[in-house]
């Protein structure tokens, strides 16, 4: 391995080391104080501008982290890296009124490398969930009176995904792969509950930590069609609990630690087609389905159900090996719609988004790449008591293809 590469490996796992506590004001969504926060879609390279899809495609040009089987296509001597940033505007709007929230932070770190001939694996950082919310002058009435008091809510944090994917190609056209993903993280909601002109101060610290594992095959029906299939199984989350109440601020009068309720995910199902039109387009088509009425769980505001979801992306390059810049540029776009997980006031909490990119090479000699991106979107609805979010999304990520192992040549 060159040694480049090394120090390039090591700042990586120092900037992921980093990354890992940096949860905070990952998301400025209200929909975020639900559960454990809003579900990252963000992803590794190419994949977050055609429509948060891929789990057909392989990985031989970049880290796809859709679908462990892919891992299994990476070229011998290829090492693949990617980091990715991004930064997001969302306008909440609710009976008339309109509110601006900005935040931007790490969205990915990922490592893919081959360890055969016919296997790969590689190593993800990513948000699993963002949570970032403010809630000012909730009014509370007290139970058996006419009093009520006021209260001001602030949450911040995520769960973080860490997740070791191997693929192995039985054939040339059919590969298998597994994973494993370790989520952990914790969720700070503070409160300030005014009562008669006293300020009662209560911190909730609570953290999560579960594994998570999954399988997924690709099978190329000819040059120019592959089918993806990815399943990701049930599991559960244990959490504990760290409370602190105190008034003023000043010394706590309580403080307290106990377990939590496990939280469930559900069995997650996914496929995909992936068609190479000719040689300057393709299409994907992804569908995934989370069974969450299985877990039988719900919110104190809403209930869990079943969330279906359906991606479209499509890439056009005028020339991959043209010798002028310009042609062998990517432009792609995307669509991707969600009919959301959660039923508030028997309305569920969908969400669409348009996504916008292009990916700049950085050599024709390799795959590395600088991938550019923009999406919009709407969640939620202005009715039922429900707010609507528009958003703005830019994310980069740098794709990078090294080489390791690879004799030089002598003249």
């Amino acid at each position: 391995m060159r040694i480049k590469n090394i120090i390039f490996y090591v700042i990586c796992i120092w900037f992921a080391n980093q990354t890992v506590s940096q949860t905070n004001n990952l998301s400025s969504s209200p929909y975020s104080s639900y559960g454990l926060g809003v579900t990252n879609s963000l992803n590794t390279g190419k994949i977050n501008t055609l429509g948060y899809t891929g789990i057909a495609m392989t990985s031989n040009s970049f880290i796809n982290n859709l679908n462990p089987a892919a891992y299994g296509s990476i070229l011998p001597n290829s090492f693949f890296y990617d980091i990715g940033l991004k930064a997001e505007t969302i306008i909440l709007s609710e009976s008339g009124d309109s509110e601006s929230r900005i935040n931007g932070n790490f969205s990915n770190l990922a490592f893919a490398f081959p360890l055969s001939k016919n296997s790969g694996a590689g190593i993800t950082l990513l948000p699993y969930t963002n949570v970032g919310y403010n809630i000012l002058g909730v009014e509370t009435y007290i139970e058996g009176s006419n009093e009520s008091f006021l209260s001001n809510i602030n949450g911040t944090g995520g769960l973080s995904d860490l997740t070791l994917n191997y693929g192995y190609a039985i054939k040339n056209n059919f590969r298998i792969g597994v994973f494993g993903s370790y989520l952990f993280g914790s969720i700070e909601e503070e409160e300030i509950d005014i009562i008669g002109g006293i300020e009662i101060y209560t911190k909730e610290d609570n953290y999560y930590k579960g594994f998570r594992f999954g399988i997924g095959l690709q099978y190329e029906l000819s040059d120019k069609i592959s089918f993806g299939a990815i399943t990701k199984f049930p599991t559960q989350l244990d959490g504990k609990q760290t409370q602190i109440v105190s008034i003023q601020k000043t010394e706590p009068i309580v403080n307290d630690e106990f377990d939590l309720d496990a939280f469930k995910l559900p069995l997650e199902l996914g496929f995909g087609l992936h068609v190479k039109l000719n040689k300057t387009l393709f299409i994907n088509i992804d569908y995934n389905r989370n069974f969450w009425n299985e877990t039988g769980q719900n919110d104190y505001i809403g209930d869990y159900v079943d969330q279906d979801i359906l991606g479209i992306g499509a890439e056009f390059t005028p020339n991959r090996n043209g010798f002028k810049y310009w042609k062998r540029i990517q432009y792609r776009t995307g669509f991707n719609i969600d009919n959301g997980y959660l039923s508030v006031n028997d309305t569920r909490i969908n969400n669409y988004t348009f996504t916008f990119g292009v990916g700049l090479p950085m050599s024709r000699y390799n795959n590395s790449i600088l991938n550019f991106g923009y999406s919009y979107g709407k969640k939620g609805l202005i009715s039922n008591g429900l707010i609507q979010e528009n958003y703005h999304l830019l994310n980069l990520n740098v794709s990078l293809e090294g080489h390791w192992f690879v004799k030089r040549k002598l003249n």
